[in-house]
């Protein structure tokens, strides 16, 4: 019978020789015919593999690098020959990939078949990945998620977690969170956006583009209705779809910066979101059989990098102004300050609260108040830009929509208190 370390080598070998046969599968297959076909398939990648689990094995990492360096010779030579007919160095960087995996293999095994899963499933997808890269995504788009993964793993990791600044009320570690959720559930919606068509229709227009900027798709909605007449319910109905997106986005806003809160908070958000999916509903009903207009052009950035810019100055500014008005004036004048910035962004008072829920200087009641205070004021702000922007007719249909929402939100507010 097998003692345990002869059944831990025995696994440790069968991984490194299943890496070898499933990376080196891929590649023979890529080989071709002929006088062009290349050099390196299932036999060499698998070899490769084992004579990095043996190096490691026998010799530890000074031997395992004196086999890299063998296999790596040995490539080079074969690339030399090659490179006319393959200038590509995909095979010869995955060779000396492989030989790695075998030696990583006896230590990690786990880690190692993971690895090497990915790779063999990366370079199983070189077409699809080629036609995503040249045709499917834009160039306004892959600079979008350049900056959204400096974001996510530069700014973010090495924003400190302490309170600096005025009143000891900024968090550079907690405003960075919040701007890359932001950036994120924006995105989110832009790619629905984007996989579902741009002509997917005025529903999914404004349910995607109140992830964006609900007053923003309000203003669009608003001068779509001011435009063509027979489209003021449609209008409305993206509009009020807008607001859905909106209360779901300030849940996962929540979810991120004051997770503790979110239990309290979900009765009012769910609330409010129904009434709103009602009132959706009760517009899609009036909607005539043939009535249709065209979905709103999102294409483009994933997220506004100006939009995000002036979220993140306008959470500094909400942060150091409620913290000032909190010692100035108490509670009062956190809510004030509350009042105040929701007729900008209500989401900025989530990350302004987080704050002081964080330094203790509000409670958790509080906190709640300051939010839905914030969302309270941003609807009187939807409620004029859709008045302005469109009309008499458009504006009749949405604001008793936005305010059965936030009279419903406080109803359960006050319910649960």
């Amino acid at each position: 019978m097998l003692s345990f370390s002869a059944t831990s080598v025995l696994f440790n070998f069968c991984v490194a020789l299943g890496i070898g046969l499933l990376v080196g599968a891929e590649r023979e297959r890529r080989k071709g015919e002929g006088p062009l076909r290349r050099s390196a398939g299932i036999r060499t990648f698998t070899v490769c593999t084992l004579a990095g689990f043996v190096a490691q094995s026998l010799g530890g990492t000074p031997l395992l690098i004196t086999a890299l360096l063998l296999v790596g010779v040995l490539t080079g030579l074969s690339y030399q020959r090659s490179k006319e007919h393959d200038p590509g160095l995909t095979s010869e960087v995955t060779i000396l990939l492989s030989c790695l995996l075998g030696g990583l293999s006896v230590q990690s095994p786990e880690l190692a078949a993971l690895i090497g899963i990915v790779l063999t499933a990366l370079l199983a997808a070189r077409e699809r990945m080629h036609q995503f890269v040249r045709h499917a995504i834009t160039e306004q788009e892959l600079e979008d998620v350049i900056v959204f993964l400096a974001a996510a793993l530069i700014l973010l990791p090495l924003a400190p977690d302490q309170y600096i600044g005025p009143y000891q009320s900024i968090n550079p570690h907690d405003l960075a969170r919040f701007v890359v959720a932001v950036m994120s559930i924006s995105a989110v919606g832009y790619m629905a956006k984007r996989i579902m068509g741009p002509n997917a229709g005025m529903a999914l227009t404004g349910f995607a583009g109140g992830f964006i900027s609900s007053t923003a798709t309000i203003l669009v909605m608003g001068q779509a209705a001011r435009n063509s007449a027979q489209h003021v319910q449609l209008a409305a109905m993206g509009a009020m779809l807008s607001t859905i997106s909106t209360l779901l986005q300030l849940g996962l806003l929540i979810s991120v910066m004051l997770p503790q809160m979110l239990p309290h908070m979900l009765m009012p958000m769910g609330l409010g979101g129904l009434v709103a999916c009602l009132y959706t509903l009760w517009l899609y009903k009036r909607l005539p059989q043939a009535d249709a207009l065209p979905a709103l052009d999102l294409k483009g950035h994933a997220f506004d990098h100006k939009t995000t810019l002036v979220l993140c100055l306008a959470v500094l500014s909400v942060t150091v102004l409620t913290a000032a008005l909190h010692q100035w004036l108490g509670a009062t004048g956190v809510m004030i300050a509350a009042m105040l910035t929701g007729l900008v962004d209500a989401h900025a008072s989530v990350a302004s609260a987080s704050s002081l829920v964080a330094q203790q200087q509000m409670t958790w009641a509080q906190a709640e108040q300051v939010i839905w205070l914030a969302v309270s004021t941003n609807t009187l702000s939807k409620t004029a830009v859709a008045i302005s922007a469109g009309g008499r007719s458009f504006a009749l249909l949405l604001v008793p929509g936005l305010a059965l929402v936030i009279a419903a939100v406080w109803l359960c507010v006050f319910l649960t208190a």
